[in-house]
């Protein structure tokens, strides 16, 4: 927020203002008096401050007021890192506490235990003893906090000197979140004594998407499937509507919590819309194959459109719960058949509008995919208006695919309904983890001559393709 503020005169003219039922007269006399558009639209939403008379930043918090209370307590903590200091202090533009960024003294946490190893880094999880910071007690001239929490550390491999790239990663989640946001909040940074890495403190959940399809697929039914794919579409908005890409879209980073609901995580690669080639620190390309967008492994500028392909990739899997190209090597000879035009391609039937909002995303030319903003407003719709109305195309379809899916070869591995395990053979060249990915010579990315519009295993083509992945000559470079 700007530091722009309320004179006396104007908080004395409105401060008897019933904000949320203004009459015309007082509509009229406030857009004379506060001319600064966040600073009235912020008075309108969250009203004033107690303390200080000014427009309130969220509900119950004043960026002024609390800006001040950090600034008093900075002589209370340090990294004993000047540059990690500085960052940190970023705490007093903090418009809401999901904006909070803090210096955590390892001591503070329980005893910590492993959980995962990626391509960037290693998550661990233990207990905060304190838990973060909620409001301040001008009573005890400190912060209130929420109690012990859980948590998860990430390390960035080698990160015992600070780098761009773990401050980047921390700098991004600051800048997406939001209260009900659906983006893994960060609260805060630490540092292992034993090996002196640095650590992000994160929310922690309870697994990533993957796992949840591999082991609940059949208890996942269509509303609760499009409810997911509307939130993975919200987070997204929430990066893209800052001006960010997040450049290492893949379902390995869609983290659930216990209510089953997904959120964005690891923004390590994310970076501004605006960076030039150039100008990025990332000139290779890393990545999961499967979701990078063709134009991508071609070594082309990543855009936002190029999330969007990836966006269109996980929409697919959670509908049809199985991984893309689960049965084929991760190699070269898969990138050119993904500039040639080959997508995933299962036996399951999706619903018709849902397959088509999916083709759009993966379109081979980047500027003919739809931006997130389009996506997520009709993602919603569906979900939440039509997807409970007997009468609505969504609902017929969903009713059509369910019946059409009953008559297939099962994918679970009993058809008794005492299990929801999926059961599927996953390639050994398969690769689910971020790495570089370094391909030359990848033919000129195009959409294949394909009807999909059966989004069904009913064509010719289908079963050449699985033909294609098992017999062909990996060295070949026809189609």
């Amino acid at each position: 927020m700007k530091e722009t503020k309320l004179s006396d005169d104007v908080f004395e003219q409105i401060k008897d203002f019933v904000r949320w039922k203004l009459t015309e007269e007082q509509k009229s006399l406030l857009n004379k008096l506060i001319l600064n558009e966040e600073l009235k639209n912020c008075y309108l939403k969250y009203g004033l401050c107690e303390e200080c008379k000014q427009p309130e930043s969220y509900y119950d918090w004043c960026y002024y007021c609390k800006s001040k209370c950090f600034k008093q307590n900075f002589k209370n903590w340090t990294s004993g890192n000047h540059v990690v200091d500085k960052f940190i202090q970023v705490q007093l533009k903090a418009k809401n506490k999901t904006q909070v960024l803090e210096w955590i003294e390892y001591d503070r946490f329980g005893d910590i235990e492993y959980l995962a190893k990626g391509g960037f880094g290693t998550t661990f999880k233990t207990i905060w003893k304190d838990g973060y910071i909620s409001d301040w007690n001008s009573n005890n001239n400190q912060w209130d906090r929420s109690g012990e929490e859980n948590v998860a550390l990430k390390c960035l491999h080698n990160s015992q000197d600070i780098t761009t790239e773990f401050l980047r990663e921390v700098e991004s989640n600051i800048l997406v979140s939001s209260v009900d946001g659906c983006i893994v909040r960060c609260f805060g940074i630490t540092k292992e004594p034993k090996t002196n890495n640095f650590m992000m403190v994160m929310e922690l959940k309870e697994g990533n998407l993957r796992q949840y399809l591999n082991d609940n697929f059949t208890l996942f039914n269509w509303e609760q499937k499009l409810l997911n794919i509307g939130r993975i579409a919200n987070g997204l908005k929430e990066i893209h509507d800052k001006g960010l890409i997040h450049r290492d879209f893949h379902c390995g980073n869609i983290l659930r919590d216990h209510h089953n609901e997904a959120f964005i995580t690891d923004l390590g690669l994310c970076q501004p819309a605006s960076t030039e080639p150039y100008q990025s620190d990332n000139k290779k390309i890393y990545g999961v194959l499967p979701y990078v967008a063709p134009e991508v492994l071609r070594r082309k500028e990543y855009t936002q459109a190029s999330d969007i392909y990836g966006f269109g990739i996980i929409a697919y899997e959670i509908c049809t719960g199985l991984p893309p190209y689960h049965d084929i090597a991760h190699d070269e000879f898969l990138a050119m058949k993904v500039c040639q035009g080959l997508r995933p391609k299962v036996n399951y039937k999706i619903p018709q509008i849902i397959f088509d909002i999916i083709n759009k995303c993966w379109n081979a030319e980047p500027s003919k995919r739809p931006e997130i903003k389009e996506l997520y407003k009709l993602l919603w719709d569906i979900n939440l208006v039509d997807v409970i109305k007997e009468d609505s195309i969504i609902y017929k379809q969903i009713k059509e695919a369910e019946e059409i899916n009953k008559k297939l070869p099962s994918t679970v591995q009993s058809s008794s309904l005492s299990t929801s395990n999926f059961s599927y053979t996953t390639h050994p060249k398969a690769v689910y983890t971020s790495r570089l990915l370094d391909f030359k010579n990848l033919p000129e990315p195009k959409n294949a001559n394909i009807d999909y519009s059966s989004n069904s295993f009913e064509t010719e083509y289908s079963e050449s393709i699985r033909m294609d992945f098992t017999k062909l000559d990996i060295n070949s470079k026809g189609d």
